[in-house]
């Protein structure tokens, strides 16, 4: 039903907004100076929350029937291999 798929759609929009504004809040509070261990792994959780986010949009819309320009499939498919990749991978 389309009522359904337009709903599941807004949730993830409102997804990713509420993602974005996490993340831009913590990532003020760094530039702040407030920056220390706990802020920066909140930070970090944040950032892949995005990513988490923005890829369940897409991929939802992908679902729907759209088809991504090539630059974003290519940032789309990076992002995924990101949030699998170990957590100690991305910190060095």
């Amino acid at each position: 039903m389309r009522i359904d798929r337009d709903i599941v759609l807004l949730g993830h929009f409102c997804s990713l907004h509420e993602a974005l504004i996490e993340r831009d809040t913590l990532e003020e509070r760094m530039r702040s100076g407030e920056a220390d261990e706990d802020l920066l792994a909140r930070s970090l959780t944040a950032s892949e929350g995005v990513l988490e986010a923005r890829s369940a949009l897409y991929r939802c819309l992908m679902a729907q029937g759209w088809t991504p320009p090539e630059t974003t499939a290519k940032t789309l498919a990076y992002d995924e291999i990101v949030l699998v990749e170990h957590v100690g991978a991305a910190r060095g």
